[in-house]
């Protein structure tokens, strides 16, 4: 059996909750490999189980929300409170033991609780409507926060000074005693007398040091060492896990969109692992390197970590052409450029539209992109004088169409759904976006790229340029030519077997289980 150890962590320390109220939700991704990957266990059956070592009040909630709900887990801070795993129950806070005439008011974003003239408390919510946070105030200023998990429980109390910082938090066991307590000015961790004989010592210097001893003793319980663990390489945790789990089989998978950068020190801090699986053609590259210089072991396998998964592509249906173009990760010049040469195309064409999908909110875009998109769209949609003023008349019945429109996709399920109007998808980037390109064969979309990947072969279901003067030939050898598109259509179709989840578990299987089997 396989055990995975995500990275779904904030920015501060790794160990901290990341829990916020809905209406602060930055949209961040945090769809992963590791969610992916263990999905694709799911759909196939396959036994894992995942080890959560942050602190996470929210989980059950976050784990539904990627069909993970009913995955195996054991989590860290669940084994030191003593919480069971069970279905998560909302809290109704007005069961609560208010004092009397508390005055309940509701506003878009959270529930006042007015108890007196001077204290009031601020009830907080997470987007599945669960109750996560409950703060007291009194003359204005915040005293402490409550902090609820998503199964009924009260999880931690944090306080704060008279500056509204947090000075000190303190941890719940499930019958309500506190069992830790972290002094935030110094990092120290103490553990109450009562519960002192759980623990190896009754002062800790920091959280790390009493999570490793935590971790070690379940896995030296419970887990052989035989059995295979794929952690999220993440720079924060990888030298803890490597110390701890230095007899297991480790397996580091380097994700583009967490590993942004493959530093010196993260890849100091994998070198220890006998397995690294990565996602990106140049971090494989980068790996290689890094092995070859310093005379490592390590075996690399590059994997998409995304299932490719049939979807209904709806082009056909419409009379309009939509042409979907990639705009994030181009330079301004490139961008330019290339969308010049589109919008040239696309107003020479009747019924040709442009869609450009973005996961950057559109008041993040540059004011030249959005001035020239809207410029383009009010030239489109004048209307020119006439004596009897028809055309005008005519004009102000119609609806205002826009030839070229700006997606907002921030998440996976917004991207697929872009996808399935669209004919053909541009992305010029140096390194072609992943998820998106297995989005197009899922959808069986042509790609146009500047790039050799191994998701397209050049001109069956995409096109590989080497200069941006060739982009609209390209477009036009699948838009003027149906039967180039159908060619490319079926030939996805039939790379989705190839990149389906069950060929990706499989080839994790004989990867990893068949060489420990060897063994």
């Amino acid at each position: 059996m396989k055990y995975f150890i995500p990275a779904w962590y904030n920015k501060g320390n790794w160990w901290e909750d990341k829990t916020t109220p809905y209406y602060s939700k930055s949209l961040v991704k945090e769809f992963d490999d590791m969610i992916s990957l263990m999905n694709m266990h799911v759909k196939n059956d396959e036994s894992f189980k995942m080890l959560i070592l942050n602190y996470s009040p929210e989980l059950r909630t976050f784990l539904h929300r990627y069909d993970l709900y009913e995955a195996n887990y054991w989590s860290l801070f669940d084994d030191i409170q003593g919480f069971d795993t069970h279905t998560p129950q909302p809290i109704d806070f007005k069961s609560l033991d208010w004092p009397e005439n508390t005055e309940f008011v509701y506003t878009p974003y959270l529930v006042r609780c007015v108890t007196s003239e001077t204290t009031y408390s601020n009830v907080y919510f997470n987007q599945d409507g669960y109750m996560i946070w409950m703060e007291d105030f009194e003359n204005g200023q915040r005293i402490q926060r409550f902090i609820f998990d998503d199964r009924g429980y009260l999880s931690s109390i944090l306080y704060f000074n008279e500056q509204g910082v947090p000075y000190r938090q303190e941890y719940m066991t499930i019958d309500g005693d506190c069992i830790l307590t972290t002094e935030m000015t110094d990092g120290t961790i103490h553990v109450s007398e009562q519960y002192q004989y759980r623990f190896d010592q009754s002062v800790y210097d920091n959280m790390g040091n009493l999570l490793q001893e935590r971790l070690a003793l379940y896995m030296e319980k419970e887990v052989s060492v035989e059995n295979p663990m794929i952690i999220a390489a993440d720079e924060r945790h990888n030298y803890f896990l490597s110390q701890i789990l230095s007899e297991y089989q480790l397996c580091f998978s380097i994700f583009k969109q967490r590993n942004s950068e493959l530093t010196s020190s993260l890849l100091k801090s994998i070198s220890q692992a006998k397995y690294w699986l990565v996602d990106m053609l140049d971090n494989e590259k980068i790996l290689q390197q890094y092995k070859d210089e310093n005379d490592l072991n390590t075996a690399i396998m590059r994997i998409t970590p995304f299932d490719a998964q049939v979807l209904p592509n709806k082009s056909s249906q419409y009379y309009e052409t939509y042409i979907g173009f990639w705009i994030d990760g181009l330079d301004e010049g490139m961008l330019q450029t290339s969308l010049q040469q589109v919008i040239t195309y696309i107003e020479q064409v009747e019924q040709m539209r442009l869609v450009l999908l973005t996961e950057k909110d559109k008041k993040m875009l540059p004011q030249w992109l959005k001035d020239q998109v809207q410029m383009v769209n009010d030239r489109f949609n004048s209307v020119a004088e006439d004596e009897e003023g028809i055309n005008v008349f005519l004009a102000e019945e119609e609806d205002y169409v826009e030839i070229i429109e700006i997606k907002h996709v921030p998440f996976e399920q917004d991207l697929r759904e872009a996808l399935l109007s669209l004919r053909i998808i541009i992305d010029l980037n140096y390194e072609p976006d992943l998820f998106l390109q297995i989005g197009c064969i899922s959808a069986g979309i042509p790609q146009i790229n500047m790039r050799n990947t191994d998701y397209v072969v050049n001109e069956i279901n995409g096109l590989v340029i080497d200069n941006i003067g060739k982009l609209i030939e390209s477009i036009q050898f699948f838009l003027n030519h149906l039967k180039n598109w159908n060619y490319s259509f079926a030939y996805s179709i039939k790379l989705v077997e190839t990149f389906a989840s069950k060929e990706i578990v499989g080839r994790l299987n004989r990867w990893i289980e068949g060489e420990v089997n060897e063994t």
